[in-house]
């Protein structure tokens, strides 16, 4: 039941991160270290959500 939960939770968090609002905040017409802005933060941002993924994965083994 606990799993069930935290999968639709991951679920609306994947969607909620990825809807048009949040990524229009990182369309801007700047570079990050020579990448644009936008590609930046979508990697950013993928890149916290697999951590928070892994963290709770395991938290949930123990």
């Amino acid at each position: 039941m606990r799993g069930e939960v935290l999968g639709r939770v991951c679920i609306l968090l994947f969607l909620a991160v990825f809807s048009w609002p949040v990524l229009g905040a990182f369309d801007l017409p700047e570079t990050f270290l020579g990448v644009p802005s936008f590609l930046a933060g979508v990697f950013l941002l993928w890149g916290v959500l697999v951590y928070v993924l892994v963290a709770v994965s395991r938290r949930m083994g123990e």
